[in-house]
C-alpha cells in the first residue's frame, strides 16, 4: 500500500520522490498501473477543531476589552457571539483521508498507454517476418538501367528506348519441414528409438505469431491511431 503524503510518497518506512528519474517512482507508477488505483491511499486532511477557529478569528485582548471600553459589554458579545455562531461546537476537527490525487491515476494511464505502444509495434514487426512453414517467395524489379533517342526511319521521329534488367530484390526461402526424426538411446539397454515429431522452429514460430497477434488484436484504437 502506498501513502500520498505533501511532498512525496510513503511506503512502510520509505519516502519516494515524486520524480519520473527515480526507480522507485518509476516502480510505484508500474504497480499503480497494474493493479489498481486501490493500492494508493489519499493524503491526510487536518481539519481545524472549532477552537482553533474561533481563536484565529476572536480579536486580540487589548482590542477587547477597547470594545468593551468604547461600546460597551452587549457590543462586545455581539462580536464575539458572531465568532462562536460561525464555528459552532459541532465542528470537531481531525485528521481526515482525502482522494487520491488525479496526477497518479493520469501517470499510470500514460505508463500503460506506452507499454501498449510497444508491445503492438514489436507485435507487427514479428508478425512482418514470413511463416516458417510456408517459405517466402523470389521477389523481382524491373529497373531502367538505360534511355536513349533512336531515329525511326519509318515514322521519320527520334523514339525513345528504354533498357531495363530484373533485380531481384528478395531471394526465396523454402518452407521447413512439417515433421523431424528425432532418435533417442535408452541408456540401460542401448536400443534407439526413433519418432517423428512436429518440427520444434515451426511450432515455436507459430507460437510466437499467435502471441503477437493477440496483442495486435487487444491493443486499443487509440494506440494505434497514435502511431499515424
Amino acid at each position: 500500500m502506498y501513502k500520498i503524503t505533501s511532498d512525496n510518497i510513503k511506503k512502510g518506512n520509505s519516502y519516494i520522490p515524486t520524480n519520473p528519474e527515480n526507480s522507485d517512482y518509476q516502480q510505484f507508477i508500474q504497480d499503480v498501473a497494474e493493479q489498481g488505483i486501490d493500492i494508493v491511499e489519499g493524503p491526510d486532511i487536518t481539519e481545524p477543531s472549532y477552537a482553533e477557529l474561533r481563536a484565529q478569528e476572536y480579536p486580540s485582548y487589548a482590542d477587547q476589552f477597547d470594545k468593551i471600553y468604547h461600546e460597551g459589554v452587549e457590543a462586545w458579545k455581539t462580536e464575539v457571539q458572531a465568532v462562536k455562531n460561525k464555528h459552532p461546537k459541532t465542528i470537531t476537527g481531525g485528521t481526515t483521508i482525502g482522494d487520491v490525487p488525479d496526477w497518479v491515476q493520469e501517470a499510470a494511464d500514460n505508463w500503460t498507454f506506452n507499454k501498449q505502444l510497444r508491445e503492438y509495434v514489436g507485435a507487427v514487426e514479428r508478425l512482418s517476418h514470413y511463416v516458417l512453414a510456408e517459405g517466402r517467395p523470389e521477389l523481382t524489379e524491373d529497373i531502367v538501367t538505360s534511355t536513349e533517342e533512336v531515329w525511326n526511319e519509318e515514322t521519320e521521329e527520334y523514339d525513345t528506348v528504354t533498357t531495363t534488367k530484373t533485380v531481384i530484390t528478395q531471394t526465396s526461402i523454402g518452407p521447413l519441414e512439417p515433421t523431424i526424426e528425432v532418435t533417442t538411446t535408452d541408456p540401460e539397454t542401448l536400443e534407439s528409438v526413433t519418432e517423428t515429431i512436429p518440427n520444434p522452429l515451426i511450432v515455436s514460430d507459430n507460437a510466437e505469431r499467435a502471441a503477437a497477434q493477440a496483442i495486435v488484436d487487444a491493443t486499443p484504437q487509440s494506440v494505434i491511431d497514435s502511431l499515424s
